[in-house]
């Protein structure tokens, strides 16, 4: 039977070990406790629930890692991800494990030595990624509770595009330029029509609903008809151009090219947004 081999007792709860040259890191109550570097570890079922894979990183690479988390963290994180799993009921990326504990002990770090987070793209986050939000405000409130501490809500955001990427998405680093690319567009309509959006209207929502639509599509090549482009043109002139300069701000952003017909369907949700606000305008006068 295959024995793993204990590299470093990190606490009594916290252990690094190897098994056939691969490092895993294994967290359950008592599972360190009087253990030393070299023991071996029998293969059991109960103690494979527990590990949390270190594929990818390096001997250097794993040994820094470690001189700097703390293991109370590892633990949390573990809790964590076993409520997102249990929640989704589906299993998490191994790659999460590792970047949700880098994260999380930085930003405590960051909190402790009170360094501000701050997040300018959370309720685009909050928009377009609603159950890994969810998600991400419950691992806040475990964190809270057995770290006796406050968590800004800015950190839910970051929390909520690791459990994005850990579902197997697009990396985080892309779920998080598309919500800069929201917030980017969110702050120029505003100055363009001079106005002061509810971020909880139904109109605001369906608008970032049908931006998300079109940056799934342009980057799966997927492309949308419209028999009324020309029209729009004509009809929606002012609605047209906005739309048109949302849609190279979305390219900028996204480095990809936004097909016309998918700028006609901006125009339309801009047209609804200013007709709202002439109809709003008129009742305040």
């Amino acid at each position: 039977m295959d024995k793993y081999i204990i590299k470093k007792i990190l606490s009594n709860n916290v252990i690094l070990v190897e098994k056939n040259q691969k490092n895993y890191v294994f967290v359950g109550k008592g599972i360190g406790f009087g253990k030393k570097k070299g023991d071996l570890l029998e293969e059991l079922k109960e103690i494979e629930q527990k590990f949390i894979s270190l594929e990818g990183l390096n001997h250097h690479e794993y040994e820094s890692f470690f001189e700097t988390v703390d293991p109370k963290i590892i633990e949390l994180c573990k809790k964590i991800n076993e409520m997102v799993t249990r929640e989704l009921d589906e299993d998490m990326s191994s790659k999460m494990n590792i970047g949700l504990i880098d994260h999380v002990n930085f930003a405590i770090k960051r909190l402790k030595e009170g360094i501000e987070i701050v997040n300018p793209f959370l309720y685009e986050t909050k928009l377009l990624y609603p159950v890994e939000f969810k998600l991400a405000e419950k691992a806040v409130a475990i964190l809270m509770e057995n770290l006796k501490m406050e968590i800004p809500d800015t950190e839910i955001g970051f929390l909520a595009l690791h459990f994005y990427g850990g579902r197997g998405n697009n990396d985080k680093i892309k779920a998080l330029k598309h919500s800069m690319t929201i917030s980017k567009v969110h702050s120029y309509i505003e100055k363009k029509l001079a106005v002061n959006f509810d971020r909880d209207s139904f109109d605001y929502k369906r608008l970032i609903m049908h931006l998300r639509g079109v940056i799934s599509r342009v980057e799966k090549n997927q492309y949308i008809k419209s028999t009324f482009v020309s029209k729009l043109k004509n009809e929606l002139a002012v609605e047209f151009k906005v739309a048109y300069d949302i849609s190279k701000i979305m390219e900028r952003t996204l480095e990809l090219s936004i097909p016309e017909n998918e700028v006609s369907y901006i125009a339309l949700h801009v047209h609804k947004l200013i007709n709202k606000k002439n109809r709003t305008d008129c009742l305040e006068n």
